[in-house]
């Protein structure tokens, strides 16, 4: 008994204890006023954030947020200054998600596409925060920036948003962009979503913020789109074959890919979702 307590003893010493400070992002700093918040794999926080400093407030944005990256987050903006969050940006929701994203003081409005905002009426819990609804796009102005938000329809999920900083060159792309990651797709419509990388494509950008991942160079957007084209591939091939599900995620191998986070735990679930999108849409046969 007294070897297993002095081995217990030891085990807590040899690992770190966790200050106060937060333990969910990784912050960066990308110009004088905007900044990046890098989900930590293994934390709290499964998604990437940012946040911009105005005259005199502060706007962030980012998705899944639960209790713990909420909290995290706004312990980020704190340590880097006074000013309070005003707007926190809501890029996408998933339904049935209904341990997240309610977490943020009373005194910060949400900003949401309209579909996000019907997606949060069905859930369990009740919106606690006023909010402020866009259609179609929506240009906000914090001291000597523009904030270019565009709602991308469906694609990673119902109402997807962008957030483009132009005199940055910055976009923050939220889950419609991974680096080195399989991502999610669990609600993806494979068609739009290809079109949104189109348009990324298409922005003036020195920097990307993308939903999981590094701050990377506008290439990252190719990258992504490459391996997401060669995911869709090979699910169509195992479609046209007459595969079935459970077949295709079988047999289903992107060795080329393998080393990408969530390969071996996520590509299961986007195999299935693929297969049955591109099937109910006739995209493939």
């Amino acid at each position: 008994m007294k070897k297993i307590s002095l081995l217990v003893f030891f085990i807590f010493l040899a690992v770190p204890v966790q200050s106060a400070e937060q333990q969910s992002y990784g912050i960066e700093k990308l110009s004088s006023n905007l900044y990046a918040a890098i989900a930590k794999p293994s934390s709290s926080a499964t998604s990437n954030a940012f946040f911009l400093i105005g005259d005199k407030q502060v706007i962030a944005g980012g998705a899944h947020m639960t209790e713990r990256a909420t909290r995290d987050l706004l312990e980020a903006i704190k340590a880097t200054t006074d000013k309070p969050l005003r707007y926190f940006i809501m890029p996408h929701h998933h339904p049935g998600y209904t341990s997240v994203d309610f977490y943020f003081p009373k005194t910060v409005d949400i900003v949401m596409t309209y579909p996000v905002w019907q997606s949060l009426q069905k859930e369990v819990l009740a919106f606690p925060n006023e909010a402020l609804l866009y259609s179609e796009g929506l240009t906000m102005k914090v001291g000597g920036e523009s904030i270019i938000l565009t709602n991308m329809g469906k694609a990673h999920a119902q109402g997807d948003t962008l957030v483009y900083f132009p005199e940055e060159k910055t976009l923050f792309t939220s889950d419609l962009l991974y680096v080195n990651s399989v991502g999610y797709m669990g609600e993806g419509h494979m068609e739009d979503w290809i079109l949104a990388l189109e348009f990324m494509g298409q922005l003036a950008l020195d920097k990307i913020i993308p939903g999981f991942g590094p701050v990377s160079k506008v290439a990252a957007i190719d990258e992504f789109k490459k391996f997401y084209k060669s995911f869709l591939s090979e699910v169509i091939k195992h479609i046209e074959a007459g595969d079935s599900l459970e077949k295709t995620k079988k047999e289903f191998n992107l060795p080329q890919y393998r080393q990408y986070y969530g390969y071996d735990q996520l590509l299961e679930l986007n195999i299935e979702r693929a297969f049955r999108n591109l099937t109910e849409t006739g995209l493939a046969r």
